[in-house]
């Protein structure tokens, strides 16, 4: 009897002892006191997002008053403002393109147009013959050729590096419609070789860069990879406005010389918000 007592007692006692034990075990997994965790976290801090108004910082832009026709002004906010691609060679070239085009009286004779020969009075009363057909406006032809560009940009991934050459390029590809260039040209060159010889005289701040002289080379050669600049250029012709225009035998054209459009040094610093 007496063993059974003390059997049951010391079993009791071990009971307690072990539950005690678990108690102890699980108090010290606590996160509260774990001296890990006792340590002072640093505090995070705040982020603090400062707001800048850009529009009053100053760039150094064209005025652009240098720039007669709206759609110029507009393609020079559009391609040089808003993307602040100020970085030269290319905006002082592509600003002097603006101006070729800009300056321009040339024409493209129109495909659809007839012909009609005629007798014109000169102010001494003599005769002078000369032709009549209608024609497309190269300045507005060539603006639309550049929208048109622009407009694939928009919907195709392409770098901006690769955006300013094609943009050049593609613009010199087209200078030998301008004929008040042709003074800079010999008389005994072919296409080709005018193009060549305008492409240097234009881009000449870019003698050490050849990616527009290699786009150049590939526009000539009508490659694949640029095929949508071919298809700008047919789309704007398709959708241009025919102009009546008398051809007489000797056609004159004010010549516009290069050393007439801007230079490096005649910007200015002005704020976005002016544009």
């Amino acid at each position: 009897m007496y063993i059974t007592i003390i059997v049951v007692l010391i079993f009791a006692t071990l009971i307690i002892y072990i539950s005690k034990i678990d108690v102890d075990d699980e108090q010290e997994i606590e996160p509260d006191n774990c001296v890990q965790d006792q340590v002072t976290q640093p505090k995070k801090s705040k982020e603090i997002v400062l707001y800048f108004n850009t529009d009053m910082v100053r760039f150094a832009f064209y005025n652009v008053h240098i720039l007669l026709n709206y759609q110029s002004r507009k393609f020079y906010k559009k391609v040089v403002v808003d993307d602040l691609a100020i970085d030269e060679p290319f905006h002082t070239t592509f600003v002097q393109l603006l101006q070729i085009y800009d300056h321009t009286g040339s024409w493209i004779k129109s495909k659809k147009t007839k012909e009609i020969k005629l007798k014109i009075r000169t102010k001494n009363g003599n005769f002078q013959e000369g032709t009549s057909f209608k024609v497309y406006s190269v300045s507005e032809t060539i603006f639309d050729f550049l929208g048109n560009i622009l407009e694939c940009f928009d919907n195709y991934r392409y770098s901006k590096n690769d955006q300013k050459n094609v943009i050049l390029a593609a613009l010199v590809w087209k200078l030998d419609l301008v004929m008040e260039l042709k003074y800079l040209c010999k008389k005994d060159l072919n296409d080709i070789e005018k193009k060549d010889s305008l492409a240097k005289k234009i881009l000449k701040y870019y003698e050490k860069n050849h990616d527009v002289f290699q786009i150049l080379c590939m526009l000539e050669a009508r490659h694949k990879n640029l095929f949508f600049v071919f298809e700008s250029y047919e789309k704007a012709l398709q959708w241009q406005q025919e102009y009546p225009y008398v051809q007489k035998d000797e056609e004159q054209y004010k010549n516009i010389r290069l050393e007439n459009l801007v230079a490096k040094n005649s910007k200015q610093l002005i704020s976005l918000d002016a544009f």
